[in-house]
């Protein structure tokens, strides 16, 4: 299947997802209050973060191994499956250990617990797609995300109409999480012919390990990263706090989809023109990073303007501790989206002890920056943090990428100027408009002025934007 196939399924099914895991997390916070949606962040968060210490990056190294010799597919996959399934069983103990320890309330323990379990379905299902990503085919993961997110939001919705306990929104994402493992299992033997057997092979698993450890170190820290503000939040600043600071995140984590789901479909094939053809290689990263900003940017600056209005109307008045740190995060996206194909080019072009380093160095500032501010600022010093750490993936990741691919500079500061200067006048008029009509409907009017900026500075043209159509439609 073509980039463009892959990337359409799994955009689509990403904007899914991601609508309805809004939609969900929306209606809980709005429910139980921010203490209680505290908790439950936390609980997500902290199993999140030990997740990553059961797959290593075996699956990366997956996907990349087998886009390049198909027929050791059934090998690999045994093999990672089987490593993974023995380190889930070891993971877990330690992760309710560090709970029991730590001291946390009975409450969230038992979050963490159940959330745990999921966390083990979670990482399998993600090895089963990556062996279908690494054979160049998407379709049916995207199938397994919508309806996946779907079951948890009728489960979760009816857990809450009911009355249920805290507990029962974190299974609404256990048993799903199972479905979806049984369904990912079903399609890759049926369509693949390849079964789901765990079989341990000590080559294999030596070869594979090896290529494995920047990947693995990489994967730790960029998932400290991601979480670690939340878990120093509830030390210094408590449930609540967790709370207003989850509201921010969520919407920011919100628009990963779409870095995401392009780079699952470029992933392999940065790794294969790297081998091939270097002239596709620099072609395909320079437009990966033209239409992510074509997204970020009205993204970013639309939302920061209307921060204050979709907190208060979407999450009520108990939320307004959270509009700063809205408007921060929002506008680290823009360099959260550079980062993406930045760190997915490094890792396939050979150069995941580059990317291990920086992932490393920037957590480690993240984490202090974290210690510096939280306790001065709470949940918007947070925010500071990870506005600073995403700056710096971005721009170490930039610094290293000539080492590989000659960029053109004009291509690159040309397409930039125009797409700044055309999301800056769509919030401008965003802005104006929002003085005398309700938000959405100057969401409505950004949406049409924003796509006419960027045909008139020729950012994009009809018959780019006619392509795009005839793709979405077939």
């Amino acid at each position: 299947m073509s980039i463009a196939k892959n990337t359409t399924f799994m955009t689509l099914a990403s904007i899914m997802q991601k609508v309805v895991a809004f939609v969900y997390f929306t209606i809980i916070a709005r429910h139980i209050g921010a203490e209680e949606t505290g908790k439950y962040f936390f609980a997500l968060s902290f199993t999140t973060v030990f997740v990553i210490f059961i797959d290593l990056g075996f699956t990366n190294v997956l996907i990349r191994e087998v886009s390049r010799v198909k027929e050791k597919i059934q090998e690999y996959f045994s093999t990672v499956l089987a490593f993974k399934m023995i380190l889930g069983i070891l993971i877990y103990g330690i992760c309710v250990s560090f709970i029991y320890f730590l001291g946390y309330e009975t409450d969230v323990a038992h979050l963490v617990y159940l959330s745990a379990v999921t966390m083990l379905f979670d990482t399998l299902h993600l090895t089963v797609y990556g062996t279908m990503r690494s054979l160049g085919n998407l379709k049916y993961e995207a199938i397994g995300i919508v309806g996946s997110q779907t079951l948890t939001l009728i489960l979760g919705t009816t857990f809450l109409l009911l009355h249920f306990s805290l507990i029962w929104l974190i299974a609404a994402f256990t048993i799903p999480s199972f479905c979806n493992l049984l369904y990912a299992s079903f399609i890759l033997y049926k369509k693949f012919h390849i079964t789901f057997r765990p079989q341990f092979s000590k080559k294999t698993f030596m070869y594979l390990g090896k290529i494995a450890i920047p990947f693995a170190l990489s994967a730790v820290f960029a998932r400290l990263y991601s979480y670690m503000d939340t878990l120093l939040l509830k030390e210094f600043a408590g449930n609540t706090a967790v709370g207003w600071y989850s509201i921010p995140y969520k919407i920011t984590f919100a628009f990963q989809f779409i870095p995401l789901a392009l780079l699952a479909a470029m992933y392999p094939k940065f790794s294969e023109y790297f081998i091939h053809d270097r002239k596709k290689l620099v072609s395909v990263f320079e437009q990966s990073i033209k239409y992510l900003l074509i997204v970020a940017f009205p993204i970013a600056i639309g939302i920061a303007i209307l921060a204050q209005d979709i907190i208060l109307t979407v999450y009520t008045k108990e939320y307004m501790p959270s509009i700063l740190p809205l408007r921060i995060l929002i506008i680290s996206l823009v360099f959260s989206y550079l980062s993406f194909p930045l760190s997915s080019f490094l890792n396939a072009c050979n150069r995941q002890v580059t990317q291990t380093w920086i992932i490393g160095s920037v957590t480690l500032i993240n984490i202090l920056l974290n210690l510096f501010f939280i306790p001065k600022f709470g949940a918007t010093g947070a925010a500071l943090a990870a506005f600073t750490g995403n700056f710096l993936l971005a721009f170490l990741g930039f610094l290293f990428v000539p080492q590989i691919i000659t960029l053109s500079k004009n291509f690159l500061f040309l397409n930039i100027s125009k797409i700044f200067f055309s999301a800056a006048v769509m919030g401008g008029v965003v802005w104006l408009a929002n003085q005398y009509v309700h938000f959405l409907l100057a969401i409505v009017v950004g949406v049409v002025v924003y796509p006419l900026c960027l045909l008139a500075t020729n950012t994009v043209n009809k018959s780019q934007i006619k392509n795009l159509i005839l793709l979405i439609r077939s």
